[in-house]
């Protein structure tokens, strides 16, 4: 495996060592230094055996650099007059006269423009001129000499005993050579200079060679090396390390080397052996330590080491150093060739000629002056050059002198592209963005040059000239020109919107842009190497900071064709980002908390769209947040690895000063470089932000101590990165909500989710340890009283989240360990047992701890991957973890180490892991598998502090269920339902879970019901066996007060229906679904009518011939008959509503009519085999049940029947003896009388039977068989054509009526024949309605002599009307009052009668309930034969179901308008005064009979619609429901004319309570609800305007005048109506929060104008409140201070008191509902304030929540003290006393002035924290006004805010409402 991540010193920190120039022998090294290259871990190999390393010593060339001659010009040259001290700078800068130097030259020139060399150049020619005219040097110049001279030193030179070399003896440089080599180079004062100056060093002469052993080592062959040439040009002064480009073994002279442009050498390398005579202290010793080895291999068979599949296992091979040599060549030809062009293309830089350029270089202009720069080709061929060159370790055989000056070429272009704009104008034309292509194109070559100059940077060069800190502020510029002004930009644009036009340019220019993105892509990843190699100075770092988290945050698209350049290519650059953030976060601690901020605070950039934010793709396939992974990164850099000590690092920075002199025009390092260091170091050490310094492990001796230290450092620093990271979350999103403007609470939301999403992943352990720091936040808020409810919400939400990745890391965890239970793998068997024990609660923590534990064997996963950031990252945050535990186990608070023997061990095992960065050699682990670490990784997740707390979280939420605020409650629920989903086995754990979910069903909340619903509903589904225990509970939620918990309670009984078997419980859940039919709420009757559809029909819509007769089948259909049958029996209402039903399922209007029909039809055929034999259905039911259940059919549709089952039924009806039989007998005539008519020919033997059985039991009938038996003949008749037998009849029981008319039946003695006569008025009244008899009039008057008219009805209306006589007795009366009403349903015409209409008025306006009862009966069957009628015509053309096939008709309907309207007009008034006159059933006969007329518009609604108001608050559940639909169907039609009505209507319902209800209260209780709340109900769907117009007039109407204020009824009547409308307003249910807002500011408006007169009457008249004398009440006095004076209470009038009284009554009672509807609500002042402030808010829409505790006692009992106020005249002074007392005192109220503004034109509400803010505006046109002379009730300044001092010389205790403890 690779190197682990130590938690010692960094791996690639960089110390100031300088790199020898050991040209030749890239194997021999400087003594005392090391490679940077090189990890400080890495040991040295040698053919894997021991031996002491010989090291040679430096030679001149390698050590003459580092000496202490820095420079050969004088010190003090600066004596020296311009121009020669240019000429003296000339000669030995620009002569190229190499000295030795400690420090390397700067390679920036002198001078800073052409025009400053060419005059220095000038000077040189002058004097050499003279020097060849013999005028000899002049002063300055030996001057100069003679100062060289002088301030030289002699070296000298150790001679290595023993040492032998076959090369040349060096020849010292002498004048002739000197000046043949030098005289192609040097001017003639230059050489001559050059040969008068002696700089002395002696080298002794070795001795003969020695003979070389056998066994030495032969070097390779020498590879020709062509030389570089080092030009003279005017940007670049040579360094004296290109006069030597290889290293031998004697020194080589700067002349030969200049001598030769391009030489050729044959190098030979011999490393003797060590002579015996050499002596040991000259070398040092390193010892390398060889791999330990087995018996066979020398390695691990299970697991692959580093040091044999390494590269560093063996010396570089022949090929190797053959390639690298090669490369080597092949930069430095390139680089000769680039210098020669460069060289050549100065001298042409103004002159056309291009030859010299145009291969290499690109010539520019910046600020007038021409540079030239290398072009895009060279640079490529560079970077590849460079790139070669590093990965082959030679790049430090390069000449610093080449890189410095390549590095100078590249300058150019970013200077250049500097000047140069990328930035896509979305108006362009073609000829701009051409324009703009050559700039791109020029930009992206600047470009390839910074990629060149950092290429060189992250060479690894010791060479402190090359880290030029103004080069790399330049490319960050140009970085950030190109990311800011072009590719982000282009990201970030759309196909739509306002980025629309640089989206379709940036589309045609892709190719360009995406070049752009490459290379910046390319500098980013050189960047970011650059930081693991060299420390930057804070600029710089600065710099990176905010450009990269600025990348972070660009917006990617989430679809590909809304993205210009590729969501991954786009994607590509904020990984890199990412990269560069968590490596400066690494390398600089001090950074960490800034770039934290930076972070956190830009998080708001982000998108809140789940899809566009995730997009962080890991390996699993999981989308992430960028943003979360990248925390989750910093929190691993926090302990994956130390900070070494700032005094041992290297820091790339020079003086601000000498930066801005010219950073590299001196070869000299800064004096102070080292002070500074020293106090950059100590300023970071005193820097507030934490640094941690944890010793260097592997200089430290292996010490528990030291380890739990450094440990402890790193685990608290990645802890408190932790917690400020969930803090800063929480904190925002405690403040915003899903729905405001600030995205936080989303933000934490995906936060969250993104670290559910990867806790289970071995590579992002941070995950844990932030959920840890998550949940205790969590935590603490729940507990908190202080936290609100909004706050403990989300803490909640966040726990449910938390709890359920719990849940999926041990169902993860299962299926891991389900899936190795077959691997022979001894790791995997291991980790099997361990998560048993784990899930058995049996598991130690040692298991997982020892060496060969799970955190090992995550250890070795991860350490598969060497080269990825990320995976370091966890796998030094693991280890870290991993020794902390051992340390400390999970109490993460104690300082106390645990020290047993085998936790020593195992922490000095870590230790030693930690500081070497590996594992032993001869440790041996197998090889781990994917699945092998996700489970250890599981195992270690839930061991750990987050795993254990699950069952905490879960007592959390379940303590939340049991809150005292609702949507906490709510909430709490929710997180439960998603905990059980997780795992529904916990309802098995913890059985008081689904007790106490129970228990919530019944909360006041609504919210909180619903909540609890949803989760019965999903313990069911997750553990079915709790049906049973929930079902009474569900059942109950039926008839719950929400419509949407209705709904909800349907569905889920459904659910239950289908899953239950049993009859009873099946009947049940029908019984419930089925009462719902008629339900007030549309919505929730639909859904009924559509269940019984899917739970009784659906099943049996596929019935066909062969299905038929599948025995399941059959028991399914039979099943459901007896299930019918079953809730039938169940009660009247049960079949009221299963007809309708039936008639819409199988109407024309269902979708399903067809399929519902197949389905009722074999419905119909199972039961009659059942009444065949009983037996044939479950529980064998009763023939008379049978025979019930199918009149449901028959009535909703006689097609269902056939002619074979009618025959079936003739039985039934010719016998009639037992009450039994009559129910049996009236079902069957039902059934028949419906399916006759529609069936299309039936045998008449048959209907004669029928109708001779009929005949024979008429007589027996009571009245609703009679109607029944009746119509049934009629149908008969219709069929056979005997209507004789029927004339006869009816004539026969005329004539016996007509002769019985002069007997008085009020004679008791006529008992007998009264029964007799009110059987034959039955007989008559039927026969007349059913049968028309009206073509066989002539038949009835040839019969009927006494009677000579033309109409057979009324005929028999005359017969009977005079037995309606007032002589006659009620119960004769009744009869003939009710049949008289039957004919005229059926023969409208005779509504009209004189005759009729009296008799109808007489008993309308009479004392006789049962007779109005029977009259409006008849009025309620005309009125429902009319609604029926409107709705067949209103459906497709489909006529009466009744009247379809008839074999004869029994009725016209011509005169039904007529009737109709005569009874609207005639009796509207009368029929009103019976529904409000009592609650009866005659009342609601008469509201039904209200709401026909209303139905069918015959009347105006103003007519009808305050009595509906009033009948709405009967306590007669049937007469409020009619009133209910009729007035909501009004105003749904008039709504802008009704509204104007209300006022009207809450009067009427006031005198309906008063008078009727006898209850003047304006509220019902269990639970407190508005008596007008159905009316309220109503309102809500007008629009926003008509509500706010109904609250101000509703406030109006408690409103007075006091002066006219009638008090002489006991207790007054407007105290009485006050107060109905008050409590009313008090227990509305409002609907939105505006709602509340407004009502609450009409009251406060009402208190604060009419309050004002009131309190000041009270104080004047009643308790003779008087200023102090002297007081001026001018204008300006009501600014002064006063005082008041109480006079002694003197005899008050008492109609006065009484009425000053009841006025303070009513309007305390308006405060005190204003105060209980702010609490019950919680609305707040400040809340109010910006609601008002911001009419448009989304909150005004939502429907407020209530305050859970507070039900309405504590505000009924203040109302019922304030009525009992004018008992005795103390209460009534008191209640004066108080009301002054709360204007006065009370904050809140503010006083109006004279004029009727109000105090800034505002009205403030209740809340201390107010501070004369306004609220609601008194008038629709107020202005804010200056108060003019007016006082305060208190008789106090305004200026003091303050009270009236209390009356009795004590100040009485008050508290704004918002203080108060809740007092409702």
């Amino acid at each position: 495996m690779p190197p682990l991540p130590f938690l010692g010193e960094l791996p690639y920190s960089t110390s100031l060592t300088p790199t020898s120039e050991n040209r030749g022998l890239p194997q021999r090294k400087a003594p005392h230094y090391h490679s940077p290259s090189r990890s400080n871990h890495a040991k040295p190999l040698n053919n894997s055996t021991d031996r002491v390393r010989q090291i040679r010593p430096l030679t001149v060339n390698e050590a003459l650099q580092y000496s202490s001659l820095s420079s050969i010009v004088p010190s003090d040259s600066g004596k020296l007059k311009t121009p020669m001290r240019l000429c003296i700078h000339a000669y030995f800068i620009e002569g190229i006269i190499p000295v030795p130097s400690a420090s390397v030259p700067n390679q920036q020139s002198v001078f800073s423009n052409p025009s400053e060399l060419h005059q220095a150049r000038t000077i040189l020619d002058q004097l050499d001129g003279s020097f060849a005219q013999g005028l000899g040097l002049p002063e300055a110049a030996k001057h100069a000499i003679l100062s060289l001279q002088s301030s030289t030193c002699e070296f000298k030179f150790k001679k290595l005993q023993g040492l032998a070399t076959n090369l040349k003896k060096f020849t010292p440089p002498t004048a002739a050579n000197s000046c043949s080599e030098t005289s192609i180079r040097l001017g003639r004062m230059a050489n001559s200079i050059l040969l008068n100056t002696d700089v002395a060093f002696r080298y002794p002469t070795p001795s003969s060679p020695e003979p070389m052993d056998s066994t030495a080592h032969v070097p390779p062959k020498a590879l020709p090396i062509k030389l570089p040439v080092t030009p003279q040009t005017p940007n670049h002064r040579p360094r004296n390390e290109t006069a030597y480009p290889f290293n031998t073994s004697a020194p080589a002279t700067s002349d030969r080397i200049l001598g030769s442009q391009r030489t050729t050498l044959q190098l030979k390398v011999v490393v003797p052996p060590l002579p015996q005579s050499s002596d040991t202290n000259d070398y040092k010793v390193f010892h390398v330590e060889s791999p330990a080895k087995d018996s066979k291999q020398g390695v691990s068979k299970k697991r692959k080491r580093e040091e044999v599949n390494g590269k560093s296992a063996s010396a570089p091979s022949k090929d190797q150093r053959a390639l690298s040599d090669a490369a080597l060549t092949a930069f430095l030809e390139l680089a000769s060739d680039i210098f020669e062009a460069e060289n050549d293309a100065q001298s042409q830089i103004n002159s056309d000629d291009l030859t010299a350029r145009k291969t290499y270089f690109v010539q520019h202009e910046v600020d007038g002056n021409v540079s030239l720069t290398i072009n895009s080709e060279t640079n490529i061929k560079l970077d590849s050059c460079l790139h070669k060159v590093i990965s082959l370790a030679r790049f430090k055989d390069v000449p610093i002198s080449q890189l410095c000056k390549i590095q100078d070429l590249c300058e150019g272009a970013l200077n250049s592209a500097d000047l140069l704009d990328v930035r896509i104008d979305p108006g362009w034309g073609s000829d701009d963005i051409s324009d703009w292509v050559e700039r791109a194109k020029s930009v992206d070559a600047a470009l390839r040059s910074a990629r060149t100059v950092l290429r060189i940077m992250v060479g690894g060069r010791d060479e402190k000239q090359i880290y030029s800190e103004e080069l790399l502020q330049k490319i960050l510029s140009l970085l950030y020109k190109v990311m800011d002004t072009c590719v982000s930009p282009v990201i970030e644009s759309r196909t739509s919107g306002t980025e629309s036009s640089v989206f379709a340019i940036a589309s045609v220019q892709k190719k360009v842009i995406l070049q752009l993105l490459h290379n910046a892509t390319k500098i980013m990843q050189l960047l970011l190497e650059l930081l693991t190699k060299v420390d930057l100075a804070e600029v710089t770092i600065t710099s990176i900071e905010f450009f990269v988290i600025r990348l972070l945050f660009v917006e990617n698209a989430h679809v590909e064709k809304e993205s210009v350049l590729g969501i991954h290519k786009s994607e590509s650059i904020r990984r890199t980002a990412m990269n560069l953030t968590a490596q400066l976060f690494l390398r600089y601690p001090e950074q960490r908390r800034f770039i934290l901020d930076e972070v956190l605070v830009s998080l708001q950039k982000l998108p809140i769209n789940r899809q566009q934010a995730r997009q962080y793709k890991l390996e699993d396939g999981t989308n992430i947040q960028l943003v979360s992974a990248l925390l989750m990164r910093l929190v691993h850099s926090c302990a994956s690895r130390s900070v070494p000590q700032l005094a041992k690092r290297r820091k790339i920075t020079l003086d601000e000063n000498a930066a801005a002199a010219g950073p590299r025009s001196d070869g000299r390092e800064d004096e102070n470089s080292g002070s500074e260091e020293s106090a950059n170091s100590s300023a970071a050490e005193n820097n507030n932000i934490e640094v941690h310094k944890v010793d260097n492990w592997k200089h430290e001796v292996s010490s528990t101590t030291r380890l739990a230290k450094n440990v402890r450092l790193l685990y608290d620093a990645a802890g408190s990165n932790a917690q400020y990271i969930v803090e800063f979350f929480v904190l925002r999103a405690s403040t915003a909500s899903r729905t405001g403007d600030q995205p936080h609470r989303h933000l934490l939301d995906m936060f969250v989710g993104d670290l559910v999403s990867v806790l289970n992943l071995p590579d992002w352990p941070a995950s844990e340890l932030l959920l840890r720091a998550l949940f205790a936040r969590m935590e603490r808020i729940t507990s908190s009283d202080k936290s609100t409810a909004p706050m403990k919400n989300m803490a909640l939400e966040v726990l449910g989240s938390a709890g359920s990745a719990i849940l999926d890391v041990t169902s993860n965890a299962r299926q891991l360990a389900k899936s190795l239970e077959n691997d022979d793998s001894e790791l995997s068997a291991t980790l099997v047992q361990s998560f048993e024990d784990h899930l058995a609660n049996q598991l130690e923590d040692g298991a997982l701890l020892s060496w060969t534990g799970s955190y090992r064997a995550v250890l070795e996963y991860l350490g598969r991957s060497s080269s990825d950031p990320q995976t370091i990252g966890a796998q030094g945050y693991c280890l870290t973890q991993w020794t902390k535990l051992v340390l400390w186990g999970n109490n993460s608070t104690s300082t106390n180490i645990q020290t047993s023997p085998a936790q020593s061990e195992l922490a000095n095992k870590l230790f030693k892991v930690g500081s070497s960065g590996k594992w032993s050699s001869g440790d041996d682990f197998e090889s781990v598998s994917g699945i092998q670490c996700r489970l250890a990784y599981n195992l270690t997740i839930l061991n750990m502090g987050f795993g254990r707390a699950f069952n905490q979280i879960f007592q959390i939420l379940l303590r939340a269920v049991r809150s005292d605020q609702t949507t906490v409650r709510s909430r709490g629920l929710k997180s439960v339902t998603q905990m059980l989903e997780k795992d529904p086995t916990l309802l098995d754990r913890m059985p008081h879970v689904i007790r106490l979910i129970i228990n919530s069903a019944s909360d006041q909340s609504p919210m909180v019901r619903d909540s609890s619903l949803t989760l019965i509903g999903k313990c069911i589904v997750l553990q079915p066996a709790l049906e049973a225990q929930v079902l009474e509970t569900v059942l109950a939620f039926t008839n719950d007060a929400a419509a949407s918990i209705r709904k909800h309670s349907m569905k889920l009984l459904k659910d239950m229906y289908l899953r239950f078997k049993t009859q009873k419980t099946r009947a049940e859940i029908s019984e419930n679904l089925l009462n719902r039919v008629d339900d007030l709420d549309e919505g929730v009757a639909d859904l009924a009518r559509q269940m019984f559809e899917d739970i009784w029909l659906m099943p049996f819509w596929n019935l066909s011939s062969v299905q038929s007769s599948s025995v399941e089948r059959e028991l399914a259909l039979k099943d459901q008959v007896a299930l019918m049958i079953q809730i039938i029996q169940r009660g009247e209402r049960t079949s009221q509503v299963l007809e309708p039903l039936l008639v819409h399922a199988l109407g024309s209007k269902s979708k399903n009519a067809d399929a519902n029909t197949i389905a009722c039809k074999a419905m119909v055929a199972t039961a009659f085999q059942g009444i065949i034999d009983t037996a044939e259905l479950p529980d064998r039911p009763e023939q008379g049940s049978i025979l019930e259940t199918l009149t449901v059919f028959s009535r909703a549709c006689p097609k269902l029947f056939t002619q074979l089952q009618l025959e079936h039924l003739q039985p039934y009806i010719a016998n009639l003896s037992t009450a039994d039989d009559l129910n049996i007998f009236r079902s069957v005539v039902v059934i028949l009388r419906c399916v006759m008519p529609t069936l299309p020919a039936m045998q008449k033997d048959f209907l004669k039977q029928v109708q001779e059985d009929l005949l024979r039991n008429i007589t027996k009938l009571a009245k609703a068989e009679l109607d029944e038996v009746v119509a049934c003949l009629w149908t008969i008749n219709g069929a056979l054509g005997n209507i004789e037998k029927l004339v006869n009849m009816e004539i026969n029981v005329l004539n016996k009526l007509y002769s019985s008319r002069l007997v008085d039946f009020a004679d008791a003695k006529q008992n007998s024949e009264l029964s007799k006569l009110k059987r034959l008025i039955l007989l008559a009244g039927h026969f007349a309605k059913h049968c028309n008899f009206e073509p066989q009039s002539e038949k009835f008057s040839s019969k009927l002599s006494w009677w000579a008219g033309s109409s057979v009805a009324q005929c028999v209306i005359d017969i009977i009307s005079p037995y309606a006589a007032k002589l006659q007795p009620v119960s004769l009366r009744s009869v003939a009052m009710d049949n008289i009403g039957m004919i005229c349903q059926a023969w409208p015409k005779n509504f009209n009668r004189p005759e009729i209409t009296l008799m109808f008025q007489q008993v309308l306006k009479g004392d006789e309930p049962e007779l109005q009862r029977i009259v409006l009966s008849s009025f309620r069957d005309f009125f429902t034969v009319q609604d029926h009628q409107i709705e067949v015509k209103a459906s497709s053309g489909e006529r009466d179901p009744l009247a379809h096939g008839k074999l004869g008709g029994s009725m016209t309907a011509s005169d039904n308008d007529g009737a109709a309207a005569l009874i609207a007009q005639g009796f509207l008034k009368d029929i009103l005064r019976i529904a409000l006159s009592s609650q009866g059933s005659y009342a609601l006969t008469a509201t039904e009979v209200v709401a026909s007329i209303t139905r069918q518009g015959l009347v105006h609604p103003k007519e009808c619609g305050p009595a509906l108001v009033a009948l709405e608050t009967s306590t007669n559940l049937k007469i409020a429901e009619i009133a209910f639909q009729q007035h909501r169907n009004l105003h749904q039609q008039h709504e802008s004319m009704f509204e104007r009505e209300y006022m009207r209507a809450v009067q009427e319902a006031y005198s309906y309570q008063r008078d009727v209800a006898k209850d003047l209260k304006g509220f019902t209780t269990q639970p407190f609800r508005s008596k007008l709340h159905l009316m309220y109900e109503v309102v809500k769907t007008s629009k926003s305007k008509y509500q706010s117009k109904f609250f101000a007039n509703f406030c109006a109407k408690i409103d007075f005048d006091v002066s006219k204020l009638d008090v002489s009824a006991n207790p007054p009547t407007h105290l009485q109506y006050a107060r109905f409308l008050v409590e009313n307003i008090a227990f509305f249910d409002y609907g939105r929060v505006e709602h509340v807002l407004q009502a609450t500011s009409y009251m406060e408006k009402i208190v604060a104008s009419t309050g004002a007169g009131i309190a000041q009457a009270i104080n004047t008249e009643v308790f003779h409140v008087r200023l102090e004398p002297g007081l001026d009440t001018s204008n300006s006095a009501v600014e002064q201070a006063s005082s008041t004076a109480e006079a002694p209470l003197e005899e008050v009038d008492q109609v006065r008191l009484r009425q000053v009284t009841t006025a303070s009554m009513i309007l305390s009672m308006l405060w005190e509902a204003r105060t209980f509807l702010r609490r019950l609500y919680g609305v707040s002042a400040s809340q109010q304030r910006r609601e008002n402030k911001a009419k448009a808010s989304k909150d005004l829409s939502k429907p407020p929540t209530k305050t859970n505790g507070i039900t309405g006692d504590k505000f009924v009992d203040s109302i019922n003290r304030t009525m009992s106020a004018l008992d005795t005249r103390d209460l009534a002074l008191a209640q004066c006393r108080e009301f002054a007392d709360l204007l006065a005192i009370d904050n809140e109220v503010k006083v109006p002035t004279e004029d009727g503004e109000h105090d800034g034109g505002r009205l403030k509400t209740p809340s201390v924290e107010d501070d004369g803010e306004s609220l609601m505006p008194l008038s629709a046109g107020s202005k804010a006004t200056k108060r003019k002379g007016s006082v305060s009730i208190s008789g106090t300044p305004n200026k003091k805010k303050r009270g009236r001092p209390p009356l009795g010389g004590r100040r009485k205790s008050t508290k704004s409402v918002d203080e108060d403890d809740d007092s409702y």
